[in-house]
C-alpha cells in the first residue's frame, strides 16, 4: 500500500533551515493497521502530511498503490485524496454550518453532488456506532473536544477510503470513547480492509493496533532528524469498551 524510502523534509526557521525528517524509511501493507509514535517534535504529522499527500518531501521517495506520488499531477493528487484517504487531523475542522450528521455525511455529498436519505442513513449509522446519535441535528460550536474528535473521525470514514490517516484521534477522549474510535476502525478492516496509520502518545491505541513504529527524538545539539527504530509486536486484535 505505502513504501516511502530516504525521506527528508527540512522547514525554514529564524535559525536557519530545520530537518524534520531526515532519511526515514517507513512501509505499510495494504490492510494492516499501524501507529508512528514517539515524542513531540519527532516528526509524526510532518510524516502523516507526506504519506497522504497533503505535503511533499525533499528527497526521497514515496509510492501508494504502486504509483510514484513525485510523478503525480497537483489535480491527480487531489482526486487520489478524496477518493482513496480519510484524514483525522489534530484540529477537527468541522463546519460550523452543518449539523453533526451532515458533518460526517460531507464527503459523500462532495462525491455525489449534494445530501440525500442515503447519505443521512449512513452518517446516522455511524453517530450510533460512537454513541452519539443525540447529536444528529446539533452544531458544532455545542460539542465537546471528544464529541467533535469523534464525529471527526466519522467524517473520515464515510465514503470508506483504501487509506486512512489518524494525527492524535484520541487525544481528548475519556477510555470508553477511545474504544468506540478503535473499534470503529477495527470493524471497517475486517469488513472493507481499510489500511490505517495512526500517529499517537496514546498507549491504549499502541495496544490496539497491529504494528509500532517508533520515531526517535533527536539528540541534543545535533542536526539529526527523526527515523524509523523500532518495530513492536502486534498488539490485541480487537478493545472491549468499558462498562
Amino acid at each position: 500500500m505505502i513504501k516511502a524510502e530516504k525521506i527528508v523534509k527540512t522547514y525554514p526557521s529564524p535559525g536557519g533551515p530545520k530537518t524534520i525528517l531526515n532519511g526515514v524509511n517507513f512501509a505499510v501493507g495494504a490492510g494492516e493497521i499501524c501507529v508512528v509514535a514517539g515524542p513531540s517534535g519527532s516528526g509524526k504529522s510532518t510524516l502523516l502530511n507526506i504519506l497522504g499527500l497533503l505535503d511533499r518531501p525533499d528527497s526521497g521517495s514515496l509510492f501508494i498503490n504502486s504509483i510514484d506520488a513525485s510523478l503525480m499531477k497537483p489535480e491527480e493528487i487531489l482526486a487520489f485524496r478524496n477518493e482513496k484517504i480519510g484524514f483525522v487531523f489534530q484540529h477537527h475542522f468541522l463546519i460550523p454550518e452543518l449539523d453533526a450528521w451532515r458533518n460526517i455525511a460531507y464527503p459523500g455529498a462532495l462525491k455525489e453532488g449534494g445530501f440525500s436519505e442515503k447519505l443521512k442513513e449512513r452518517a446516522m449509522e455511524l453517530l450510533d456506532f460512537l454513541k452519539l446519535g443525540n447529536l444528529a441535528y446539533n452544531y458544532p460550536e455545542t460539542f465537546s473536544g471528544g464529541e467533535s474528535q469523534r464525529i471527526a473521525a466519522a467524517r473520515a470514514v464515510f465514503n470508506a477510503p483504501e487509506l486512512l490517516i489518524m494525527d492524535e484521534p484520541t487525544g481528548s477522549l475519556d477510555l470508553a470513547s477511545k474504544s468506540d474510535v478503535i473499534n470503529l476502525i477495527l470493524a471497517l478492516n475486517r469488513v472493507s480492509k481499510i489500511t490505517a496509520v495512526i500517529a499517537t502518545h496514546d498507549d491504549f491505541v499502541k495496544k490496539s493496533c497491529g504494528r509500532v513504529f517508533e520515531l526517535a527524538a533527536k539528540p541534543a545539539g545535533s542536526s539529526q532528524a527523526s527515523r524509523i527504530i523500532s518495530l513492536l509486536p502486534p498488539g490485541r486484535a480487537g478493545i472491549k469498551r468499558p462498562l
